[in-house]
Protein backbone atom coordinates (compact mmCIF):
# COMPACT_ATOMS: atom_id res chain seq x y z
CA UNK A 1 0.00 0.00 0.00
CA UNK A 2 1.12 3.52 -0.70
CA UNK A 3 2.54 5.38 2.25
CA UNK A 4 0.61 8.44 3.41
CA UNK A 5 2.09 11.76 4.50
CA UNK A 6 0.62 15.06 5.66
CA UNK A 7 0.86 18.35 3.81
CA UNK A 8 -0.90 21.16 5.66
CA UNK A 9 -4.57 20.19 5.88
CA UNK A 10 -4.28 17.38 3.32
CA UNK A 11 -3.38 13.70 3.30
CA UNK A 12 -1.12 12.80 0.38
CA UNK A 13 0.06 9.41 -0.82
CA UNK A 14 3.65 8.76 -1.89
CA UNK A 15 2.74 9.76 -5.47
CA UNK A 16 1.61 13.18 -4.28
CA UNK A 17 -2.11 12.50 -4.82
CA UNK A 18 -4.54 13.99 -2.31
CA UNK A 19 -6.28 11.23 -0.36
CA UNK A 20 -9.73 11.20 1.21
CA UNK A 21 -9.98 8.55 3.92
CA UNK A 22 -13.52 7.22 4.19
CA UNK A 23 -14.17 4.36 6.55
CA UNK A 24 -15.69 2.72 9.55
CA UNK A 25 -15.06 1.91 13.20
CA UNK A 26 -14.46 -1.72 14.16
CA UNK A 27 -14.37 -1.76 17.95
CA UNK A 28 -15.28 -4.68 20.20
CA UNK A 29 -16.00 -3.61 23.79
CA UNK A 30 -17.14 -7.06 24.94
CA UNK A 31 -14.75 -8.75 27.38
CA UNK A 32 -16.56 -12.06 26.81
CA UNK A 33 -15.46 -11.91 23.16
CA UNK A 34 -11.90 -11.11 24.15
CA UNK A 35 -12.31 -7.53 22.86
CA UNK A 36 -12.05 -8.77 19.26
CA UNK A 37 -14.96 -8.52 16.83
CA UNK A 38 -15.73 -12.03 15.50
CA UNK A 39 -15.12 -11.83 11.75
CA UNK A 40 -12.88 -13.03 8.96
CA UNK A 41 -11.23 -11.63 5.85
CA UNK A 42 -14.59 -11.51 4.05
CA UNK A 43 -15.72 -8.57 6.19
CA UNK A 44 -12.75 -6.49 5.08
CA UNK A 45 -13.38 -7.42 1.46
CA UNK A 46 -16.95 -6.19 1.93
CA UNK A 47 -15.66 -2.95 3.48
CA UNK A 48 -13.59 -2.38 0.35
CA UNK A 49 -16.57 -3.08 -1.91
CA UNK A 50 -18.54 -0.48 0.04
CA UNK A 51 -15.91 2.15 -0.70
CA UNK A 52 -14.21 2.18 2.68
CA UNK A 53 -10.45 2.64 2.57
CA UNK A 54 -9.70 3.04 6.28
CA UNK A 55 -10.69 1.32 9.54
CA UNK A 56 -10.54 2.83 13.00
CA UNK A 57 -9.65 -0.38 14.83
CA UNK A 58 -10.26 -0.55 18.55
CA UNK A 59 -7.89 -1.68 21.28
CA UNK A 60 -8.93 -1.97 24.92
CA UNK A 61 -6.40 -1.28 27.69
CA UNK A 62 -7.84 -4.15 29.73
CA UNK A 63 -7.14 -6.45 26.79
CA UNK A 64 -3.58 -5.24 26.22
CA UNK A 65 -2.45 -5.06 29.87
CA UNK A 66 -4.66 -7.28 32.06
CA UNK A 67 -2.16 -7.09 34.93
CA UNK A 68 0.32 -4.32 35.74
CA UNK A 69 3.19 -4.58 33.29
CA UNK A 70 1.90 -7.85 31.83
CA UNK A 71 0.92 -7.66 28.15
CA UNK A 72 -1.37 -10.08 26.38
CA UNK A 73 0.33 -10.63 23.03
CA UNK A 74 -2.24 -13.26 22.09
CA UNK A 75 -4.89 -10.53 22.19
CA UNK A 76 -2.70 -8.19 20.17
CA UNK A 77 -2.11 -11.01 17.71
CA UNK A 78 -5.84 -11.38 17.08
CA UNK A 79 -6.10 -7.64 16.47
CA UNK A 80 -3.06 -7.84 14.20
CA UNK A 81 -4.78 -10.51 12.12
CA UNK A 82 -7.53 -7.98 11.41
CA UNK A 83 -4.89 -5.44 10.39
CA UNK A 84 -3.48 -7.98 7.94
CA UNK A 85 -6.93 -8.69 6.49
CA UNK A 86 -7.36 -4.95 6.07
CA UNK A 87 -4.06 -4.68 4.21
CA UNK A 88 -5.05 -7.55 1.91
CA UNK A 89 -8.05 -5.45 0.90
CA UNK A 90 -6.22 -2.13 0.48
CA UNK A 91 -7.54 -0.70 3.75
CA UNK A 92 -5.51 1.63 5.94
CA UNK A 93 -5.87 1.26 9.72
CA UNK A 94 -5.41 3.54 12.66
CA UNK A 95 -5.50 2.10 16.15
CA UNK A 96 -7.95 3.53 18.67
CA UNK A 97 -7.34 3.00 22.39
CA UNK A 98 -11.00 2.94 23.26
CA UNK A 99 -12.69 3.72 26.56
CA UNK A 100 -16.20 4.57 27.70
CA UNK A 101 -16.70 5.59 31.33
CA UNK A 102 -12.96 4.94 31.76
CA UNK A 103 -13.02 1.38 33.13
CA UNK A 104 -14.26 -2.18 32.73
CA UNK A 105 -16.02 -1.63 36.06
CA UNK A 106 -18.35 0.93 34.46
CA UNK A 107 -18.03 0.49 30.70
CA UNK A 108 -14.84 -0.41 28.88
CA UNK A 109 -11.22 0.67 28.86
CA UNK A 110 -8.95 0.56 31.89
CA UNK A 111 -8.42 -2.77 33.68
CA UNK A 112 -9.66 -3.26 37.22
CA UNK A 113 -6.16 -2.78 38.67
CA UNK A 114 -5.99 0.71 37.08
CA UNK A 115 -9.39 1.78 38.45
CA UNK A 116 -8.92 3.74 41.67
CA UNK A 117 -12.37 4.91 42.75
CA UNK A 118 -11.82 5.07 46.53
CA UNK A 119 -14.92 2.85 46.92
CA UNK A 120 -17.23 5.66 45.83
CA UNK A 121 -20.61 4.57 44.44
CA UNK A 122 -21.27 4.14 40.74
CA UNK A 123 -24.45 5.74 39.39
CA UNK A 124 -25.97 5.00 36.00
CA UNK A 125 -28.51 7.03 34.05
CA UNK A 126 -31.12 6.50 31.34
CA UNK A 127 -28.33 6.82 28.75
CA UNK A 128 -24.97 5.15 29.36
CA UNK A 129 -23.04 8.42 29.01
CA UNK A 130 -25.02 10.06 31.83
CA UNK A 131 -22.69 8.25 34.22
CA UNK A 132 -19.91 10.67 33.23
CA UNK A 133 -21.98 13.42 34.81
CA UNK A 134 -23.57 11.41 37.63
CA UNK A 135 -21.18 8.72 38.86
CA UNK A 136 -18.80 9.61 41.71
CA UNK A 137 -16.85 6.40 41.04
CA UNK A 138 -16.25 7.15 37.38
CA UNK A 139 -15.14 10.70 38.10
CA UNK A 140 -12.83 9.73 40.96
CA UNK A 141 -11.20 7.02 38.85
CA UNK A 142 -10.61 9.57 36.08
CA UNK A 143 -9.22 12.08 38.56
CA UNK A 144 -6.65 9.54 39.73
CA UNK A 145 -5.71 8.76 36.15
CA UNK A 146 -5.21 12.40 35.17
CA UNK A 147 -3.11 12.95 38.31
CA UNK A 148 -0.97 9.90 37.40
CA UNK A 149 -1.71 8.27 40.75
CA UNK A 150 0.31 5.15 41.48
CA UNK A 151 -0.99 1.69 40.78
CA UNK A 152 -0.31 -1.13 43.25
CA UNK A 153 3.22 -1.55 41.84
CA UNK A 154 4.10 2.08 42.57
CA UNK A 155 4.11 3.08 38.89
CA UNK A 156 1.81 5.92 37.79
CA UNK A 157 -1.34 5.06 35.87
CA UNK A 158 -0.40 7.33 32.96
CA UNK A 159 3.09 5.85 32.96
CA UNK A 160 1.54 2.40 32.64
CA UNK A 161 -0.70 3.69 29.86
CA UNK A 162 2.24 5.14 27.93
CA UNK A 163 4.26 1.93 28.26
CA UNK A 164 1.23 -0.08 27.19
CA UNK A 165 0.85 2.06 24.08
CA UNK A 166 4.55 1.67 23.29
CA UNK A 167 4.25 -2.11 23.51
CA UNK A 168 1.15 -2.20 21.30
CA UNK A 169 2.72 0.10 18.69
CA UNK A 170 5.93 -1.98 18.69
CA UNK A 171 3.89 -5.19 18.26
CA UNK A 172 2.19 -3.70 15.19
CA UNK A 173 5.28 -1.95 13.80
CA UNK A 174 5.66 -4.34 10.85
CA UNK A 175 2.13 -3.63 9.54
CA UNK A 176 2.61 -1.18 6.65
CA UNK A 177 -1.06 -0.21 6.47
CA UNK A 178 -1.18 1.18 10.03
CA UNK A 179 -1.09 4.92 9.55
CA UNK A 180 -1.73 6.27 13.04
CA UNK A 181 -2.66 6.11 16.67
CA UNK A 182 -5.78 7.52 18.34
CA UNK A 183 -4.29 7.96 21.79
CA UNK A 184 -7.52 8.00 23.82
CA UNK A 185 -11.16 7.87 22.85
CA UNK A 186 -13.19 10.88 24.04
CA UNK A 187 -11.08 12.05 26.98
CA UNK A 188 -13.35 13.09 29.85
CA UNK A 189 -12.01 15.57 32.44
CA UNK A 190 -13.26 13.79 35.56
CA UNK A 191 -14.65 15.83 38.43
CA UNK A 192 -13.92 19.14 36.68
CA UNK A 193 -16.54 18.10 34.13
CA UNK A 194 -19.11 18.99 36.76
CA UNK A 195 -17.99 22.62 36.45
CA UNK A 196 -18.60 22.52 32.70
CA UNK A 197 -22.06 21.11 33.26
CA UNK A 198 -22.80 23.68 35.96
CA UNK A 199 -21.90 26.61 33.70
CA UNK A 200 -24.12 25.28 30.92
CA UNK A 201 -26.99 24.76 33.37
CA UNK A 202 -26.63 28.30 34.72
CA UNK A 203 -26.61 29.72 31.18
CA UNK A 204 -29.68 27.64 30.30
CA UNK A 205 -31.50 28.87 33.39
CA UNK A 206 -30.77 32.49 32.57
CA UNK A 207 -31.29 32.55 28.80
CA UNK A 208 -34.05 29.97 28.38
CA UNK A 209 -35.91 29.93 31.69
CA UNK A 210 -35.26 33.52 32.78
CA UNK A 211 -34.00 32.41 36.22
CA UNK A 212 -31.22 34.58 37.58
CA UNK A 213 -30.48 32.54 40.73
CA UNK A 214 -31.20 28.91 39.81
CA UNK A 215 -31.30 25.84 42.04
CA UNK A 216 -28.45 24.02 40.29
CA UNK A 217 -29.22 20.58 41.67
CA UNK A 218 -32.87 20.83 40.69
CA UNK A 219 -32.02 22.02 37.17
CA UNK A 220 -29.41 19.31 36.69
CA UNK A 221 -32.10 16.80 37.53
CA UNK A 222 -34.03 17.91 34.44
CA UNK A 223 -31.32 16.45 32.19
CA UNK A 224 -31.31 13.11 33.98
CA UNK A 225 -35.10 12.72 33.80
CA UNK A 226 -35.80 11.13 30.44
CA UNK A 227 -39.12 12.92 29.88
CA UNK A 228 -37.95 16.32 31.07
CA UNK A 229 -34.77 16.01 29.01
CA UNK A 230 -36.93 16.39 25.92
CA UNK A 231 -38.15 19.74 27.21
CA UNK A 232 -34.56 20.84 27.80
CA UNK A 233 -33.61 19.81 24.27
CA UNK A 234 -36.51 21.83 22.92
CA UNK A 235 -35.05 24.84 24.72
CA UNK A 236 -31.74 24.20 22.95
CA UNK A 237 -33.26 24.05 19.47
CA UNK A 238 -32.68 27.70 18.62
CA UNK A 239 -29.08 28.18 17.55
CA UNK A 240 -28.64 31.68 18.93
CA UNK A 241 -29.47 30.21 22.33
CA UNK A 242 -27.39 27.09 21.84
CA UNK A 243 -24.33 29.16 20.90
CA UNK A 244 -24.66 31.05 24.17
CA UNK A 245 -24.76 27.77 26.12
CA UNK A 246 -21.71 26.18 24.51
CA UNK A 247 -19.73 29.43 24.45
CA UNK A 248 -20.37 29.94 28.17
CA UNK A 249 -18.45 26.75 28.99
CA UNK A 250 -15.65 27.17 26.48
CA UNK A 251 -12.97 28.52 28.80
CA UNK A 252 -13.39 25.95 31.59
CA UNK A 253 -13.50 23.12 29.08
CA UNK A 254 -10.34 24.39 27.39
CA UNK A 255 -8.47 24.58 30.70
CA UNK A 256 -8.60 20.77 30.85
CA UNK A 257 -7.31 20.50 27.30
CA UNK A 258 -4.44 22.93 27.89
CA UNK A 259 -3.35 21.90 31.37
CA UNK A 260 -4.16 18.18 31.51
CA UNK A 261 -4.80 16.75 28.06
CA UNK A 262 -1.88 18.45 26.27
CA UNK A 263 0.86 17.10 28.57
CA UNK A 264 -0.84 13.68 28.52
CA UNK A 265 -0.79 13.61 24.71
CA UNK A 266 2.86 14.73 24.76
CA UNK A 267 3.73 11.80 27.02
CA UNK A 268 1.83 9.18 25.03
CA UNK A 269 3.10 10.53 21.71
CA UNK A 270 6.69 10.26 22.92
CA UNK A 271 6.15 6.61 23.81
CA UNK A 272 4.53 5.80 20.46
CA UNK A 273 7.01 7.77 18.37
CA UNK A 274 9.91 5.94 20.03
CA UNK A 275 8.85 2.84 18.05
CA UNK A 276 6.83 4.40 15.21
CA UNK A 277 8.63 7.61 14.20
CA UNK A 278 6.24 8.58 11.38
CA UNK A 279 2.88 7.32 12.61
CA UNK A 280 0.10 9.90 12.58
CA UNK A 281 -0.90 11.22 16.00
CA UNK A 282 -4.70 11.38 16.07
CA UNK A 283 -5.76 14.18 18.42
CA UNK A 284 -9.17 13.94 20.04
CA UNK A 285 -10.85 16.78 21.86
CA UNK A 286 -12.30 16.83 25.31
CA UNK A 287 -15.57 14.91 25.57
CA UNK A 288 -17.53 18.17 25.77
CA UNK A 289 -16.40 19.34 22.33
CA UNK A 290 -18.56 16.56 20.85
CA UNK A 291 -21.53 18.83 21.61
CA UNK A 292 -20.07 21.96 20.03
CA UNK A 293 -17.92 23.58 22.73
CA UNK A 294 -14.92 24.95 20.87
CA UNK A 295 -11.82 22.90 21.58
CA UNK A 296 -8.62 24.43 22.89
CA UNK A 297 -6.64 21.43 21.65
CA UNK A 298 -2.93 22.02 21.12
CA UNK A 299 -0.54 20.20 18.80
CA UNK A 300 1.76 17.67 20.41
CA UNK A 301 5.27 18.81 21.28
CA UNK A 302 8.47 16.97 22.12
CA UNK A 303 10.49 17.45 25.30
CA UNK A 304 12.27 20.45 23.71
CA UNK A 305 8.98 22.19 22.98
CA UNK A 306 9.11 21.53 19.23
CA UNK A 307 5.87 20.65 17.44
CA UNK A 308 5.93 17.11 16.08
CA UNK A 309 5.15 16.30 12.45
CA UNK A 310 2.26 14.17 11.15
CA UNK A 311 -0.62 15.17 13.42
CA UNK A 312 -4.33 14.81 12.64
CA UNK A 313 -7.32 16.57 14.19
CA UNK A 314 -9.73 13.71 14.98
CA UNK A 315 -12.89 15.14 16.57
CA UNK A 316 -16.23 13.42 17.06
CA UNK A 317 -19.63 14.92 16.36
CA UNK A 318 -23.10 13.89 17.54
CA UNK A 319 -26.40 15.60 18.05
CA UNK A 320 -27.62 15.62 21.65
CA UNK A 321 -30.17 12.87 20.94
CA UNK A 322 -27.41 10.33 20.25
CA UNK A 323 -28.03 6.87 21.75
CA UNK A 324 -31.79 7.49 21.78
CA UNK A 325 -34.62 6.91 19.34
CA UNK A 326 -35.74 10.56 19.49
CA UNK A 327 -35.11 11.26 15.81
CA UNK A 328 -38.23 13.42 15.81
CA UNK A 329 -36.25 16.11 17.64
CA UNK A 330 -32.89 15.53 15.95
CA UNK A 331 -31.55 19.01 15.18
CA UNK A 332 -29.51 19.40 12.01
CA UNK A 333 -28.75 23.04 12.87
CA UNK A 334 -27.00 21.82 16.02
CA UNK A 335 -25.03 19.31 13.98
CA UNK A 336 -24.02 22.04 11.52
CA UNK A 337 -22.84 24.20 14.43
CA UNK A 338 -20.82 21.34 15.96
CA UNK A 339 -18.96 20.64 12.73
CA UNK A 340 -18.52 24.32 11.88
CA UNK A 341 -16.85 24.70 15.29
CA UNK A 342 -14.58 21.74 14.53
CA UNK A 343 -13.71 23.39 11.22
CA UNK A 344 -12.63 26.52 13.08
CA UNK A 345 -10.33 24.45 15.30
CA UNK A 346 -8.89 22.59 12.31
CA UNK A 347 -8.03 25.85 10.58
CA UNK A 348 -6.29 27.07 13.74
CA UNK A 349 -4.24 23.86 14.00
CA UNK A 350 -3.67 23.70 10.20
CA UNK A 351 -3.66 19.88 10.05
CA UNK A 352 -5.92 17.38 8.28
CA UNK A 353 -9.24 16.53 9.89
CA UNK A 354 -10.56 13.00 10.19
CA UNK A 355 -13.89 12.79 12.01
CA UNK A 356 -13.30 9.65 14.07
CA UNK A 357 -16.93 9.15 15.06
CA UNK A 358 -20.29 10.30 13.82
CA UNK A 359 -23.65 8.64 13.37
CA UNK A 360 -24.22 5.91 15.97
CA UNK A 361 -27.57 5.53 14.27
CA UNK A 362 -30.21 2.87 14.81
CA UNK A 363 -32.31 1.10 12.19
CA UNK A 364 -34.75 4.03 12.15
CA UNK A 365 -35.71 5.03 8.57
CA UNK A 366 -34.75 8.66 9.26
CA UNK A 367 -31.09 7.71 9.49
CA UNK A 368 -30.71 7.55 5.70
CA UNK A 369 -31.46 11.24 5.29
CA UNK A 370 -29.57 12.22 8.44
CA UNK A 371 -26.48 10.42 7.15
CA UNK A 372 -26.77 12.21 3.81
CA UNK A 373 -26.79 15.55 5.61
CA UNK A 374 -23.62 14.79 7.55
CA UNK A 375 -21.92 13.39 4.45
CA UNK A 376 -22.66 16.71 2.73
CA UNK A 377 -20.73 18.44 5.54
CA UNK A 378 -17.80 16.03 5.16
CA UNK A 379 -17.76 16.71 1.42
CA UNK A 380 -17.95 20.48 1.88
CA UNK A 381 -14.94 20.54 4.20
CA UNK A 382 -13.04 17.82 2.26
CA UNK A 383 -12.79 15.87 5.51
CA UNK A 384 -11.91 12.24 6.05
CA UNK A 385 -14.05 10.18 8.41
CA UNK A 386 -14.84 6.85 10.05
CA UNK A 387 -18.51 6.12 10.75
CA UNK A 388 -19.48 4.79 14.19
CA UNK A 389 -19.72 1.86 13.87
CA UNK A 390 -19.80 -1.67 12.43
CA UNK A 391 -22.46 -3.72 14.22
CA UNK A 392 -24.87 -6.57 13.73
CA UNK A 393 -27.48 -5.51 11.17
CA UNK A 394 -25.23 -2.87 9.62
CA UNK A 395 -25.62 -4.16 6.07
CA UNK A 396 -29.40 -3.82 6.20
CA UNK A 397 -29.48 -0.44 7.97
CA UNK A 398 -30.89 2.63 6.17
CA UNK A 399 -27.77 4.68 6.97
CA UNK A 400 -25.53 2.06 5.32
CA UNK A 401 -27.13 2.86 1.97
CA UNK A 402 -26.13 6.50 2.40
CA UNK A 403 -22.56 5.59 3.33
CA UNK A 404 -22.15 3.66 0.08
CA UNK A 405 -21.37 6.63 -2.18
CA UNK A 406 -19.01 7.65 -4.95
CA UNK A 407 -16.08 9.87 -4.00
CA UNK A 408 -12.47 10.60 -5.03
CA UNK A 409 -10.20 8.32 -3.00
CA UNK A 410 -7.00 9.79 -4.48
CA UNK A 411 -6.83 12.95 -6.59
CA UNK A 412 -3.80 13.66 -8.78
CA UNK A 413 -3.57 17.32 -7.87
CA UNK A 414 -5.27 19.65 -5.42
CA UNK A 415 -8.89 18.71 -4.74
CA UNK A 416 -11.07 21.81 -4.42
CA UNK A 417 -14.59 20.35 -4.25
CA UNK A 418 -16.66 17.25 -4.83
CA UNK A 419 -20.29 16.28 -4.41
CA UNK A 420 -22.23 13.04 -4.71
CA UNK A 421 -25.95 13.24 -5.42
CA UNK A 422 -27.69 10.34 -3.72
CA UNK A 423 -30.90 11.02 -5.63
CA UNK A 424 -29.52 10.32 -9.08
CA UNK A 425 -26.14 8.74 -8.39
CA UNK A 426 -24.09 11.44 -10.08
CA UNK A 427 -20.73 12.76 -8.92
CA UNK A 428 -18.85 15.97 -9.67
CA UNK A 429 -15.22 16.62 -8.75
CA UNK A 430 -13.17 19.81 -9.14
CA UNK A 431 -9.38 19.77 -8.85
CA UNK A 432 -6.20 21.35 -10.20
CA UNK A 433 -4.33 18.62 -12.04
CA UNK A 434 -0.88 17.17 -11.55
CA UNK A 435 0.82 14.10 -12.96
CA UNK A 436 -0.70 10.78 -11.94
CA UNK A 437 -3.97 8.89 -11.60
CA UNK A 438 -7.13 10.17 -9.99
CA UNK A 439 -8.90 7.18 -8.44
CA UNK A 440 -12.65 7.46 -7.91
CA UNK A 441 -14.64 4.85 -6.03
CA UNK A 442 -18.10 4.24 -7.45
CA UNK A 443 -20.71 1.87 -5.98
CA UNK A 444 -22.25 1.23 -9.42
CA UNK A 445 -19.16 1.01 -11.57
CA UNK A 446 -20.55 -2.03 -13.38
CA UNK A 447 -23.32 0.18 -14.81
CA UNK A 448 -20.97 2.94 -15.98
CA UNK A 449 -19.42 3.30 -19.40
CA UNK A 450 -16.82 5.78 -20.57
CA UNK A 451 -19.56 7.82 -22.22
CA UNK A 452 -21.02 8.49 -18.77
CA UNK A 453 -17.85 10.33 -17.74
CA UNK A 454 -17.23 13.93 -18.81
CA UNK A 455 -13.89 15.63 -18.22
CA UNK A 456 -13.77 19.41 -18.66
CA UNK A 457 -10.59 21.49 -18.61
CA UNK A 458 -8.48 19.31 -20.90
CA UNK A 459 -8.84 17.39 -24.14
CA UNK A 460 -6.09 14.91 -23.22
CA UNK A 461 -7.13 12.33 -20.66
CA UNK A 462 -7.51 8.60 -20.25
CA UNK A 463 -10.24 6.68 -18.47
CA UNK A 464 -9.98 3.14 -17.11
CA UNK A 465 -12.72 1.17 -15.34
CA UNK A 466 -11.45 -1.25 -12.68
CA UNK A 467 -14.32 -3.27 -11.22
CA UNK A 468 -13.87 -5.22 -8.00
CA UNK A 469 -14.21 -9.00 -8.51
CA UNK A 470 -17.80 -10.27 -8.23
CA UNK A 471 -19.04 -6.80 -7.29
CA UNK A 472 -21.04 -3.94 -8.79
CA UNK A 473 -18.54 -1.46 -7.36
CA UNK A 474 -14.99 -0.54 -8.26
CA UNK A 475 -12.51 2.18 -9.16
CA UNK A 476 -12.67 4.63 -12.05
CA UNK A 477 -9.16 5.85 -12.90
CA UNK A 478 -8.60 9.11 -14.79
CA UNK A 479 -5.19 10.26 -16.00
CA UNK A 480 -4.69 13.88 -17.05
CA UNK A 481 -1.23 14.47 -18.54
CA UNK A 482 -1.38 18.25 -18.16
CA UNK A 483 -0.35 19.95 -14.92
CA UNK A 484 -2.06 22.99 -13.41
CA UNK A 485 -5.33 22.63 -15.32
CA UNK A 486 -8.64 23.29 -13.58
CA UNK A 487 -10.45 20.02 -14.13
CA UNK A 488 -14.09 19.11 -13.56
CA UNK A 489 -15.03 15.44 -13.74
CA UNK A 490 -18.72 14.63 -13.94
CA UNK A 491 -20.03 11.08 -13.72
CA UNK A 492 -23.63 10.83 -14.79
CA UNK A 493 -26.20 8.94 -12.76
CA UNK A 494 -29.24 6.93 -13.70
CA UNK A 495 -32.69 7.70 -12.26
CA UNK A 496 -35.47 5.23 -13.12
CA UNK A 497 -33.80 4.40 -16.42
CA UNK A 498 -33.25 8.01 -17.50
CA UNK A 499 -29.69 9.31 -17.69
CA UNK A 500 -29.26 12.75 -16.20
CA UNK A 501 -26.27 14.99 -15.74
CA UNK A 502 -25.69 16.86 -12.51
CA UNK A 503 -22.95 19.48 -12.78
CA UNK A 504 -21.82 21.26 -9.65
CA UNK A 505 -19.43 24.05 -8.74
CA UNK A 506 -19.98 26.07 -11.92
Amino acid sequence: MKKLVIDGQRFLNEDGAQVILNGINLVCKDKAKGYVEPCDAALFAWFREQGFNVVRLGLIWDGVEPEPGVYDDAYLGRIKQQVVWAEQNDLYVFLDMHQDLYSVHYGDGAPAWATLSDDLPHVTGHIWSDAYLESPAVNRALDHFWRNASASDGIGLQDHYAAMWKHAAQFMADCPNIIGYDMMNEPYPGTSGQEVLGIIIAAYAGHVMGIADPDMEQLAGLWFDEEKRLEVLAGMAEMDTYRILVDSAREVSQIFEREVLAPFFNKIAAAIRSVSPDGFLMLETSYFSNMGIESGLQLVQDSAGQTLHHQVFAPHGYDLVVDTEHYDIYNQDRVDLIFATHRKVQERLNVPALVGEWGAFSQHPATFQLSRQIIAILERYLWSNTYWCWCEGFKEAPYAKALNRAYPQATAGALSAYRYDHDNGSLSIDFVSSVGETLIYHPHLASISRSDVAVAGTDAYQIELRPFPDSQSGILAITVPDQGNKITVTIRGDVKGATTTWQAFQ
